[in-house]
């Protein structure tokens, strides 16, 4: 309770809050306080939830307050019942508002977001009243639609929030391709008007563009070509596999009788069954353990030198506990028990070689499926070399290395078939003697039953147990010291040898290691010049590009300016021409050829357009002075046509509401 206070505490003097609480402080505050700080917690999850408790009615409060718990998937402690904990939080009871004030101050951030989903994926809940409308329906099935829209949105908001681009890099990326467009666009502009001073502009522009397009059409004709050249190489691989297959299988029936045959399947399957059955099963079980072993070390607080001497006085307690029940055994020794101990051990020894036999075969078939990818590899890079044969001497020793392949492949092919049925005998005998210890083990209940003993054996048996690990483990330990003290004696071996060899290179090495160390001073030195001087020439070449560059776009302008200058001559030439020959036609006698001026033909347009203009005045004189008349005759005219409308709808109503009656000889007018 205390530490849930202090880090109750502890939050709340933090930012947001700002509190300044103490132990003393925090526990003497009253009951509307306490509800006011949790409310206060509420609004920072959710601004809507910011009230003042004095100021709201208190059954409304806790309604609030519990829908909003109920949103942020809130559960309340499992000893406490629910109506104890609505009427804890209805009196702001400490153990209530502690507990929760605990759970949302540990997790603030996911809260925050929790209550912002729930604003848009709460559903509304329908009446069943109005569940019936098909509107309402209609539009509750929008709703639903809107909201998983919203959680596609959202999930794809996560993911690019969480996939490590921001603002500022994107804004920077976008300024980089903007500027590489303005000098993609100046380029462009720049080739352009290099493209439109030639001659053939739309033709080569044609050619350029079925030459792009044979280089497209020719770049999807070789990706194609390789990916018929693959899958070809993989149907030819597939065909290979199931061939070798195939002969295997032939192989392997050759002078096979079904006898054998069967044998062959009952081994397999026994083999296959103790694998999945004892070995793997015990396997697992060992994992588990050993995982389960290291989640409970992690779970522990971290143990410390009292703890580790404590659980040291313990095992030895143990170990001498078991080396006196083995003392005891040897001197109450008994015949029975003897022949027990001699049909476990050689049980024992039969378990640990069908492990042997079992780890050895997986070994191998490991081994197998190695050499078989490999294999396959070998026949992939075979394929891609494109049809180049091994000749003479190198197809020799191909075929050397195969036959000792083969040779060593058969004989781990036999050492595996022994392995095989050796398993397969020795699962029997295991079976035969488990049979035999079953049968002597009841004996012996018996006869422990009849002594007045009884369980005496199975203590025995787990301490035989305990004997033989701990007796096994002294011996690898045995061997592993014995290993490593041989290891260090011959790395100090190999230390002295080595230093034996190479103090006369050291010697040889120090003169060297100086001029080494003056050449790459020297180095160093002519490296630096160099730089200096590259980055000198480079900057020159780079301002003599630039001038350069500089250079050729004035002459673009003069040249474009040259253009325009030559057309626009060639226009005001033409312009002098006309105006010496209309001065000439205006000077002239001749009235043809004053006709034949401009001025004489803009006068004459001037005419015929007074002329029209007059015309248009009068017409426009005669439609203002008929205009009132017109507009009578339109209405009346208008009328008339309603009028008409209306005689037609009226005659049309008296034609349907009367109907001719024909029956027999005589015809009726109903009206």
């Amino acid at each position: 309770m205390s530490e849930q206070i202090k880090f109750i505490i502890q939050e709340l003097n933090k930012e947001p809050f700002n509190k300044k609480f103490n132990l003393i402080s925090f526990d003497s505050l009253r009951t509307d306080n306490l509800l006011q700080i949790l409310n206060d917690v509420f609004a920072e999850i959710d601004s809507k939830m910011k009230v003042d408790v004095r100021a709201e009615d208190p059954e409304q409060m806790v309604l609030k307050s519990l829908n909003f718990l109920k949103v942020l998937k809130y559960k309340p402690p499992e000893t406490m019942d629910l109506s104890d904990f609505r009427q804890g939080l209805v009196t702001g009871e400490k153990s209530v508002i502690y507990h929760i004030l605990e759970w949302m101050l540990r997790r603030i951030p996911e809260l925050k977001k929790r209550a912002y989903l729930a604003q848009f994926l709460m559903k509304v809940e329908l009446p069943p009243d109005i569940e019936g409308d098909a509107d309402i329906m209609d539009l509750y099935e929008q709703y639903d639609n809107v909201i998983e829209e919203f959680k596609e949105v959202h999930k794809q908001y996560e993911a690019l929030k969480s996939s490590g681009f921001s603002t500022q890099e994107i804004r920077k990326d976008l300024e980089h391709m903007e500027e590489e467009r303005d000098q993609l666009m100046k380029k462009i502009d720049r080739l352009k008007m290099k493209v439109e001073s030639h001659p053939n502009v739309e033709a080569m522009l044609s050619v350029a563009k079925n030459l792009r397009e044979e280089r497209d059409l020719a770049e999807n004709l070789s990706r194609q070509k390789m990916e018929q050249r693959n899958a070809l190489t993989h149907a030819e691989q597939k065909i290979q596999r199931l061939n070798q297959q195939l002969k295997e299988l032939k192989l392997s029936s050759l002078g096979a009788t079904p006898e054998t045959l069967v044998q062959k399947l009952e081994e397999s399957i026994k083999v296959n069954s103790y694998l999945v059955k004892e070995k793997l099963p015990k396997e697992i079980t060992t994992q588990k353990k050993y995982l389960t072993d290291l989640q409970k070390i992690i779970s522990q607080p971290a143990l410390t030198r009292a703890d580790l001497d404590q659980i040291n006085n313990k095992i030895q307690e143990v170990n001498n506990e078991i080396h006196e029940f083995i003392e005891n055994r040897m001197r109450n020794n008994n015949p029975i028990d003897d022949k027990l101990s001699l049909f476990r051990q050689q049980v024992s020894i039969l378990s640990h070689k069908k492990e042997r036999a079992a780890e050895e075969l997986n070994a191998a078939r490991s081994q197998l499926a190695e050499l078989q990818t490999q294999l396959e590899a070998k026949k992939t890079d075979n394929k891609g070399g494109e049809g180049e044969f091994l000749k003479g001497d190198e197809f020799k020793r191909y075929v050397n290395k195969l036959r000792g392949k083969s040779n060593i492949y058969k004989k781990k092919r036999q050492e595996m078939a022994e392995l095989k049925t050796e398993c397969g005998i020795l699962s029997r005998t295991v079976d035969i003697l488990q049979q035999k210890e079953a049968a002597l083990s009841k004996t012996l209940a018996q006869l422990e039953l009849q002594k007045g003993v009884s369980g005496y054996h199975s203590a025995q048996d787990e301490l035989e147990k305990v004997s033989s690990i701990k007796a096994e483990l002294d011996e690898k330990k045995g061997q592993t010291l014995e290993e490593m003290s041989i290891m260090v004696q011959k790395l100090n071996m190999k230390i002295a040898e080595k230093k034996a060899r190479l103090a006369p290179v050291i010697k040889e090495l120090r003169p060297l290691r100086q001029q080494c160390q003056d050449m790459s001073f020297e180095y160093e030195q002519k490296k630096q010049s160099y730089d200096s001087c590259a980055l000198g020439l480079e900057s020159n070449i780079s301002k003599i590009e630039q001038e350069v560059n500089a250079y050729k776009e004035e002459i673009t302008e003069a040249e474009h300016m040259y253009h325009t200058l030559n057309v626009k001559i060639q226009m005001l030439e033409k312009q002098n021409e006309r105006v010496a020959e209309e001065i000439k036609s205006y000077v002239s006698s001749d009235a043809a050829d004053k006709k034949k001026s401009i001025r004489e033909q803009y006068n004459k347009n001037i005419q015929e357009q007074e002329a029209r203009t007059k015309v248009l005045r009068e017409l426009q004189k005669e439609v203002k002075e008929n205009q009132a008349h017109n507009e009578k005759q339109m209405q009346m005219w208008s009328n008339l046509q309603r009028l008409l409308e209306c005689k037609k709808k009226c005659r049309e109503e008296e034609n349907r509401s009367n109907k001719v009656v024909s029956t027999g000889t005589t015809d009726r007018l109903i009206l």
